[in-house]
């Protein structure tokens, strides 16, 4: 029997993308292109680590697309970028083992700089009671799962449910929420077109808010998860079957009250 796909094997190609992307970056830290392009690879990396489970390289990653994110149209500073060059040759060295926990600390206090501390220091103050999560599932075992995970986790945790994009788009269009919880082979109107009607939204300025999609599928192909990671929108994938664990995990990395220091 062969051995299992590691991270680091799988993330080779991703890597040397990601570097080159930065490298040109470095030289031209306006060119918008050049700032989408390395910012694509900064999601797949997140992406990949996210679905071998690399937790703490995973966070480090999701502080970095931050980062990215928060300078569109603008100059990219030349220190983000060299912290980001070094980020990716640090993950080569890892050797299919994850960043320690001060490591991550050490890394994300110096990606914090070039977030938007202004919007972090408006939702810091949330308590559990100000949190609002979607789920949207067409399948009620999986509704009443995921409603059943979230309410054992906290049970103050406000929760909107719905069987459909349709109906999941009016309310994420009219209401704020904290974390979606969104499957994508639904009847109909699916996942992906939720998520499109999203990104167009977000680029026509009508949603402002950081992303807060997680995606739930049964998709197995890795080419497949990696695109809907692609989205500006979804911080990550989750594979069916749903953990209790996985969906804590979830509510602990995007829900401030519950984000460990």
């Amino acid at each position: 029997m062969s051995p299992p796909i590691q991270f680091q094997d799988e993330a080779v190609l991703s890597l040397t993308e990601t570097e080159q992307a930065l490298l040109a970056l470095e030289k031209s830290p306006a060119d918008a292109v050049l700032q989408a392009l390395a910012l694509s690879h900064l999601r797949t990396l997140r992406g990949m680590a996210d679905l071998f489970n690399i937790d703490n390289t995973h966070l480090i990653l999701s502080m970095t697309v931050a980062s990215f994110t928060q300078k569109p149209g603008q100059k990219i500073p030349a220190e983000l970028i060299n912290i980001a060059i070094t980020l990716i040759d640090q993950i080569r060295t890892l050797h299919n083992h994850d960043f320690g926990t001060q490591e991550s600390h050490n890394l994300m206090a110096k990606f914090s700089k070039f977030t938007n501390q202004k919007y972090f220091e408006k939702i810091s103050k949330k308590q559990a009671k100000d949190i609002h999560i979607l789920i949207v599932d067409d399948e009620l075992v999986n509704r009443t799962l995921l409603i059943e995970f979230t309410k054992t986790f906290h049970p103050d945790i406000k929760i909107t449910a719905v069987d459909s994009a349709t109906e999941a788009i009016f309310y994420y269009l009219t209401e704020d929420f904290d974390l979606v919880f969104l499957d994508i082979m639904m009847p109909e109107v699916d996942g992906n077109h939720f998520i499109a009607i999203v990104e167009k939204n977000r680029q026509l300025g009508k949603i402002t808010s950081k992303p807060n999609i997680v995606v739930q599928t049964a998709v197995q192909s890795l080419s497949e998860l990696l695109t809907i990671v692609q989205h500006e929108c979804v911080l990550e994938v989750i594979r069916k079957p749903i953990l209790r664990e996985r969906i804590a995990t979830c509510i602990e990395r995007y829900c401030t009250p519950f984000q460990k220091s």
